[in-house]
Parts: structure tokens; sequence; C-alpha cells
């Protein structure tokens, strides 16, 4: 799920610069290790689990290319229904898979390890957001957002995406309701944001390159995975406390309802007779 922080200290440096993506995003790798070591699994991923292997390669078998194959999986976690799941940083990809839907924790999780499973290096980057993306849906006040991104390395290259998260139903929604608002951020997407990837760019839907404002406050790394980030970032730890687990697991009710509600009605009519 999208976990909020206090504005004072998410808010620094940024590497984000708008022309070219994600920092290292486009940087070529020294040598083989660095593809190799977005390779590994962990107790999240589960990559080695049959079921986790047998949909990779169901979704691929047909792909001739590493691209293919990666547009491939990415279509199909892009058709997963958005719903947030409280305990998002403990996740493990079975999990979500059982549960066919996801958040932007979640559904990186589980796309990464899809992707490995079939040997493409993935990881998920996670930055901080200011938290206008997810008015209408859920209020966090002030405070910055963290929000995870994946990266998929192709020939060479890293490519960020995060338009998987929303599926393209709500999307619609979204951005309806964003333009009758004449609004650019809410309900999870910006109003330029994607829902699709082609395989050799960046393709994002909760902020948009072009639009400064939207843009991360604060670039946190590259991780494994969620567990991975919230265990080892001192100023996120806290998210892996019970009272963190209980907050959240009623703000997920929360966010599922009102995109219950988006989904049933995108232009925000009640549907009951005058």
């Amino acid at each position: 799920m999208f976990e909020s922080r206090s504005p004072s200290t998410a808010q620094g440096n940024s590497s984000f610069v708008p022309s070219k993506g994600f920092s290292h995003s486009n940087r070529q790798p020294d040598d083989q290790d660095e593809a190799e070591r977005w390779l590994v699994n962990t107790p999240l991923l589960q990559f080695d689990h049959p079921k986790i292997r047998v949909l990779a390669t169901r979704l691929t078998a047909l792909q001739a290319t590493s691209r293919l194959k990666a547009l491939a999986i990415v279509k199909y976690i892009s058709a997963l229904p958005f719903g947030a799941i409280a305990d998002s940083t403990g996740t493990s990809a079975m999990a979500v898979l059982k549960a066919g839907m996801g958040d932007c924790h979640t559904k990186s999780t589980l796309l990464v390890a899809l992707l490995r499973a079939i040997d493409i290096p993935a990881r998920i980057r996670f930055v901080s957001l200011r938290p206008d993306f997810l008015r209408g849906i859920i209020d966090t006040g002030d405070s910055p957002v963290e929000h995870g991104c994946a990266e998929v390395m192709l020939d060479g290259k890293w490519f960020g995406l995060d338009s998987y998260v929303i599926d393209t139903q709500l999307a619609v929604a979204a951005k309806s309701r964003l333009r009758q608002e004449g609004r650019r951020l809410g309900y999870g997407m910006h109003i330029d944001g994607s829902t699709s990837w082609n395989g050799s760019s960046h393709s994002f839907a909760q902020f948009s390159p072009s639009d400064i404002y939207s843009q991360p406050l604060r670039d946190w790394g590259v991780f494994d995975d969620p567990y991975q980030f919230y265990s080892s970032t001192p100023f996120v730890k806290g998210r892996l406390d019970w009272s963190s687990r209980v907050k959240w697991l009623v703000g997920a009710g929360m966010v599922n309802r009102k995109v219950k509600e988006l989904r049933l009605s995108p232009s925000g009519a009640t549907g009951k007779p005058a």
C-alpha cells in the first residue's frame, strides 16, 4: 500500500531527472555482476515456487525476445485490479497471486518475481511523492507518501515504470473525475499518467516527468522487495511495528471502499433517481 511519512525529513535531494528518468535508469552496467545481482530470490519474491514459474512460463511462452517477455508480464500485472493490501511491506508474491489484486508495493513484488523467474533482472525503486495523487481515495494530510516503482533491465538499460499499478478501468474513472474537478492529481493518478508500457522507455501513472510538482521529492534507492526497503531504511522502519500495521489495515479498507465507489460511478453521480 502507499505509505505516508513526516514531511520534514522525507523531503530532500531528489535524483529524479525529468529528461532522463530515475538516476541510473539508463546506465550501462559495468559487467554481468549487476544483472546477476538483480536475479536473486527472497522470501517475499518466492520465484522458485512452481506456481510462479509456471505462470511466468505460460505468459511468455510465445514471446521470442526478453523485451516481448517483459511486456507480456507487465500486461498481466496491469490487468490485475488495483486494491490496497494492508500488510504491503510483508506480502509475498504468492499471496498477491492468490489475492488477485494489489497496490504499488504488492503488484511490484509479483512483477519482480515473475520477471526474475525467467531471468530478466528487475528491482523496486522507492520514492517519496506529494500526497496529492491520493486525494479522493485517502487523506494522508500533507505528509509525503512512499511509493514503489519497478525497474526492468533490457539490453543493458534500466527502464522505470509504475504504469501497471492502476488498472485501466480505474484509470479511466480517475481521469474522468480529475477532468471534472479541474485537477491534475488525485484518485491514484496523474491526469497525464500512462497505464501502458512500450518496453523501450519509462512509463509512469502516479506522476508525470513533464509536471515538476508531481515528481518524486526523494529517491530512496533500489531494493529487492518492500520488506528489504522498510527493514533497512531507518526513517521508514517504524512501518513494521504493530501500531502501524493496524493503522494501515484500517486505511486499506477505506481505500478499497473509495476505489469501489469510483469504479461504479466515474462521474461522481450516485445513480439514484431524483
